[in-house]
Order: C-alpha cells, then structure tokens, then sequence
C-alpha cells in the first residue's frame, strides 16, 4: 500500500523542514500542502530545495497551492494594489529572500515586483504551475478546504481550496479523508498551546499546521491511501 509524507505550512522555516526530510522514506510520495514563503526569512531556499527534489524525485513529489503563494501571484501581477497587503502578511520576508537584497523594500513598489520577477523567474514560473489539490487513494490532500456544501468537492473554487477555513464545521460527505494546512491546529482545539496534528472526532479531516513560523512547530505525517496515520514527527519552530 502506497505512503506519503506530508508537511504544511512551512513559511520560509527551511531549517524545520530539512530535519523534518530526515524522516522521509525516499519510497515513499512527498506532499506539502501549500504556504511554503512569507514570514519565514528562508522562503527562496524552500522553493529551491522542492524544485531540487522534484529533479532529483519526479512524480513523488507533489507541492500544493496555498493562499500565501496565491497572494505573492497577485502581489506581482498588481503590485499597486496588492503591495501593501501583502507585505502585512509577511511578504517582505520573502522579496528579501527572493532579491537578496534587505534594502529592497525601499524601493517604489512597481520597481520591487519588477525586480522579483526578474531575479527569481525559474521561482515565479514554478509556483504559478503549483496545483490546488491532490487525491492520494482515499485521501484528499488540501492546503485549506473544500466547499463541503457541493455534492462534487471539484467543484469548489479556486478560493476555497487556498482560503477555506469553514469546511470542518460540516459533515464529511466525500467518502475520503481530507488532510490540509492552512488553519493552525490549536485554533482546532481548546487547548490553544497545542500544535500537535488535529483529527477530527470521525477521523475524516486532518489538519496538520503547527504554526511553525508562530513559534509552534513543524509537522510532518506518514500516511497510507487509505486515510491511516502511520506515524507523526514535529519540530519545534
């Protein structure tokens, strides 16, 4: 029965990530479901090593959507608009990273999107070709949800699947277990200093973000396609 190792969330948090590699079984899939910049001050070194291990890996390797590379997309694509939201939610970070440059960020905004996409091309095309959704067996990999209310989970937007934070509150009607990012565990649970992965009381929905770059940590699980954990690993963040 086929495995997969999955992470979430990384944001720039390159170091976690590679301990957290250690673990991975190279005959086993890799899936990371999304946000893998912003916050962190290591976003470009996480887009490289997952560029590196599709090279080196192939179709084992499989790198979500999530709404913060969503947000670096449009940022780009409309800087006037987009630049100051953006750099509120951590965007900074990851031009600096992407440029190399710390004085970037005094630049005039037209100017640093420039900049980006000239600097980080090979990155920019990577992640605007990232897809939102990967179905594993019986499981459903997400960066954050599904719209729970369509019979056909396909047919949930593009919006849902990189920013949906409403899906556990409804029954789990698509017949596969769904594990996603997105929504740090402990806003899940009521012990809010528990990073720890989430599974829902049916064991249906999976949430796996431990808020690394919150000071949480990083998590990593294996799982079969039948929706069982088989192990779980976290580092601190």
């Amino acid at each position: 029965m086929k495995k997969a190792f999955v992470i979430s969330d990384i944001h720039g948090c390159y170091d976690q990530l590679m301990i957290l590699l250690e673990h991975w079984d190279k005959e086993m899939e890799l899936v990371i479901l999304g946000d893998l910049i912003d916050r962190g001050d290591k976003s470009l070194k996480v887009v490289q090593q997952m560029m590196n291990l599709i090279e080196t890996y192939g179709d084992k390797i499989t790198v979500l959507k999530g709404n913060h590379e969503d947000m670096f997309l449009n940022f780009l694509d409309d800087p006037i608009e987009c630049g100051r939201m953006y750099d509120m939610v951590g965007g900074g970070e990851t031009i600096i990273s992407f440029v190399d440059d710390s004085s970037i960020m005094k630049r005039d905004i037209i100017d640093i999107s420039r900049v980006v996409q000239q600097k980080a091309s090979r990155e920019v095309a990577y992640i605007k070709k990232l897809p939102l959704y990967y179905e594993f067996g019986d499981v459903l990999f997400v960066h954050a949800g599904i719209n729970p209310l369509f019979s056909d989970w396909r047919n949930s937007s593009e919006n849902d699947f990189m920013w949906d934070r409403e899906m556990i509150r409804h029954k789990n009607e698509t017949g596969l277990t769904i594990v996603f990012g997105h929504t740090p565990t402990r806003m899940l649970r009521e012990d809010t200093n528990n990073n720890d992965i989430w599974v829902s009381r049916d064991g249906s929905y999976i949430g796996i973000d431990g808020g690394c770059v919150f000071g949480g940590q990083l998590n990593a699980i294996v799982i079969n396609e039948k929706g069982v954990i088989l192990e779980h690993y976290s580092v601190k963040g």
